[in-house]
């Protein structure tokens, strides 16, 4: 038995379990709150493209497509109206509004996924290093297996930091990228 690998595996794994599960419950109410901002502000820009009239569709069914709280299939019914070229008067409210919408859907969608992903990887590495935790007397008997078990730790709770960090800036990422304009040049005499 080697006395320094089973301290190292003791103490590292250990530290890594106790590490994720507090790392990951901060950022659990912190997405939690992020997720209920973005539930209110799909739900926002739903009503407000349903405001906008379509000769189309019903009112009845847009609200109750509001009521049901089915965001996506409004979307894809006005996405299909606005792409299929068939109304003349396309709607400039429309057009923002929906966009708005889709946005802040795909928004919804990646921030869930992150943090699901996150989630998964965070338990995975606290399993194994509360496993390796618990062996460490028959891991440090074997070196090789130790060190390839407390590296493979090590690496996963680098692994999960990484995916925290990618959540926090899918979080953090609130209006879509959008192209500046050109300034304007004025003239000789400040005229543009």
């Amino acid at each position: 038995m080697n006395p320094s690998l089973q301290s190292a595996l003791f103490y590292t794994m250990s530290t890594i379990a106790q590490t994720l599960a507090g790392a990951m419950g901060l950022l659990g109410a912190i997405v939690l709150f992020a997720l209920q901002e973005t539930a209110r502000s799909v739900e926002r820009a739903a009503r407000k493209l349903a405001q906008v009239p379509h000769p189309s569709m019903s009112p009845l069914y847009l609200h109750h497509l509001l009521t049901r709280r089915s965001f996506h299939e409004l979307a894809r019914h006005y996405g299909k109206e606005l792409q299929s070229g068939s109304s003349t008067g396309t709607s400039t409210d429309a057009l923002v509004h929906f966009s708005t919408l889709t946005w802040e859907l795909d928004h919804d969608h990646a921030l869930r996924r992150a943090f699901w992903t996150a989630l998964l990887a965070s338990g995975t590495v606290i399993a194994l290093a509360l496993l390796g935790c618990a062996l460490a007397p028959q891991l440090s008997a074997r070196l090789r297996v130790g060190q390839l078990v407390l590296g493979i730790a090590v690496a996963g709770s680098v692994g999960c930091l990484v995916l925290y960090g990618f959540l926090l800036r899918v979080m953090l990422r609130s209006t879509p990228p959008e192209p500046i304009p050109p300034a304007r040049q004025s003239g000789p005499h400040g005229a543009t």
